[in-house]
């Protein structure tokens, strides 16, 4: 049969082949072409027309495939789970504090600049001895129209006091924003892992549901045959209740973790958590209270002690006195008059300090003694919470290791030994139920410590956080 003859007789059976197909799109093509070859002869303004519909129908179709690439590739971003070394990079570039205190720090390093200037010059204009009854600057010789400047000079050494104070002032914002950024870190970390260990609780209560079905089975075949009360039964099912309302508050638990994950990351909505424990590197003994030395809230608090030294300085300032230099040209307009040129300088007499300059510099020394023991406190209070971190992660790291190795298994093995023995009636219920809870009890015990350990872990790195770059205070 010839393809032609082919093509005919599918098209009568109603069932077009692929001939069919192939040709009777051609023919469609064909007179869409020959359509717009009349048009484009008969009318040129409707064929301009018809272009510009067809373009912005191209273009519409455009725009909805790069919407809708977009929005799968927003999706699939979505379901990618996150890791925790991205959400920390994520939230130091997107947690808005961090930008506020950025900005805080970079306002005062401008403003230490600006404080270390002089003031500006001032410029004076005014005429003089004008008579009121002509207002004429020729009718008198003593008439004067007057132009001056002048320049004002603040105490000696208060320029530069000025300027150091503002300047380790700077340098604490500088400071407080590292430190800002070790905790927005160390709270990340701690929603991170509550959030880890609420899913993986709410994991080991739905494989204790399993068990608990297990023995609520065995319940009720005792109940059945006659060996069990009901009373089993109905604690059987106790238990099993009691189980989902568990599961409940971990999935609540969860979300709250996740919201407070989503505010750190300045997201609108959380984003999905990889499941894996993250493993935090903890420094040794030695190298912790070498770096707590170099700690940001430390050095904050050095630097503010450092500004209040520089007040005193200020302070001390206010005994001199403040000076300023004026000059003014006098024209004079009266016929044969000279012009005139006067000179001055004008000191300020810092001559009864007693209720000044005296309250002033005890108050600086008071705020510099302030911030001195402030430094201390801190340099105190760094070391007990690293000693108490240091002693709490050693502990949990055993703990965690008694239970993974020793009584999880056991707890294990001594229920599946107490169904088995309710099973064949030498125990009751009750027994077999304080297994089930202590399976339950140790598994969310392990999982408690791996949260307890990485926690602290976090927290410990936040204790010895060094600012990025090494040295501190080097801008």
């Amino acid at each position: 049969m010839e393809p032609n003859d082919f093509s005919a007789t599918a098209r009568a059976c109603g069932c077009g082949g692929p001939f069919a197909r192939t040709r009777g799109l051609q023919t469609r093509t064909a007179r869409r072409r020959l359509s717009f070859r009349r048009e484009m002869s008969a009318s040129p303004d409707g064929c301009a027309r018809r272009l510009r519909a067809r373009r912005s129908r191209i273009l519409r179709t455009m725009l909805l495939c790069a919407a809708a690439c977009m929005t799968i590739t927003v999706r699939a971003e979505a379901r990618t789970p996150l890791r925790l070394s991205e959400a920390e990079a994520l939230a130091v570039r997107a947690n808005p504090s961090l930008e506020g205190l950025r900005q805080a720090a970079a306002g005062l390093r401008h403003a230490a600049v600006a404080v270390g200037e002089l003031p500006d010059p001032r410029l004076s204009l005014g005429a003089e001895n004008v008579p009121l009854s002509t207002f004429s600057l020729r009718q008198q010789q003593m008439s004067v129209v007057q132009v001056g400047v002048s320049q004002a000079f603040p105490p000696w050494g208060a320029l530069a006091a000025r300027r150091r104070k503002a300047l380790f002032t700077a340098r604490a914002a500088i400071e407080t924003g590292y430190e800002r950024r070790a905790e927005v870190i160390f709270l990340l970390r701690q929603a991170w892992f509550a959030a880890l260990y609420a899913q993986k609780a709410a994991a080991a209560i739905a494989r204790e549901e399993d068990l608990a079905r297990e023995t609520l089975a065995a319940a009720r075949a005792r109940y059945r045959a006659g060996r069990a009360t009901l009373a089993d039964v109905l604690r059987a099912e106790l238990a099993a209740g009691s189980l989902r309302n568990r599961a409940d508050r971990l999935h609540a638990a969860s979300a709250a973790a996740r919201a407070r994950i989503a505010q750190i990351l300045a997201r609108p909505r959380p984003p999905v958590l990889d499941t894996r424990w993250p493993v935090l590197h903890v420094p040794g003994p030695a190298n912790m209270r070498a770096r707590v030395a170099r700690q940001p809230t430390l050095l904050a608090a050095r630097d503010k002690w450092r500004a209040a030294r520089a007040a005193v300085g200020i302070a001390k300032s206010a005994y001199w006195p403040a000076i300023t230099v004026s000059a003014a040209y006098g024209k004079d307009f009266f016929p044969g008059s000279p012009n005139w040129l006067s000179v001055g300088l004008d000191f300020s007499l810092p001559i009864f300090p007693e209720e000044r300059q005296d309250q002033g510099l005890d108050a600086a020394r008071a705020r510099k003694l302030e911030a001195h023991y402030r430094y201390e406190d801190h340099d105190l209070a760094l070391l007990r919470r690293l000693r108490s971190a240091e002693s709490l992660h050693a502990a949990l790291k055993r703990e965690l290791a008694r239970t993974e190795s020793s009584l999880l298994p056991t707890a294990r093995a001594a229920f599946s030994a107490a169904l088995d023995s309710y099973a064949a009636g030498r125990v009751d219920m009750t027994g077999a139920l304080a297994a089930q809870r202590r399976v339950l009890k140790y598994a969310l015990l392990r999982l408690n410590d791996r949260k307890d350990l990485e926690t602290v872990a976090a927290e410990i790195d936040w204790l010895t956080t060094q600012r990025s770059g090494g040295t501190a205070n080097d801008q």
